[in-house]
């Protein structure tokens, strides 16, 4: 396992924190675009660019999904 593919519906917090855990860690951390959410208005948008410059990959669903699929074939 090299790779953590993130959702969740707490940004700021569950989200962000498993994010830089898993760059942390040594694992390539991936956010779902479609997948995360948060309560307060403007704080997804904001992390999602804030996590996409500093410690991982924002990704959209079907890219992460053909990406899946090509673990499941090799």
């Amino acid at each position: 396992v090299d790779t953590v593919i993130i959702t969740g519906v707490t940004m700021a917090g569950c989200v962000r924190h498993t994010t830089e855990d898993a760059i942390a860690e040594g694992f390539r951390p991936i956010v779902v675009r479609e997948a995360v959410g948060d309560r307060v208005p403007g704080v997804t948008e904001w992390n999602l660019f804030d996590i996409d410059a500093k410690f991982g990959d924002v990704e959209p669903l079907d890219t992460v999904l053909k990406y899946l699929e090509g673990c499941a074939a090799a």
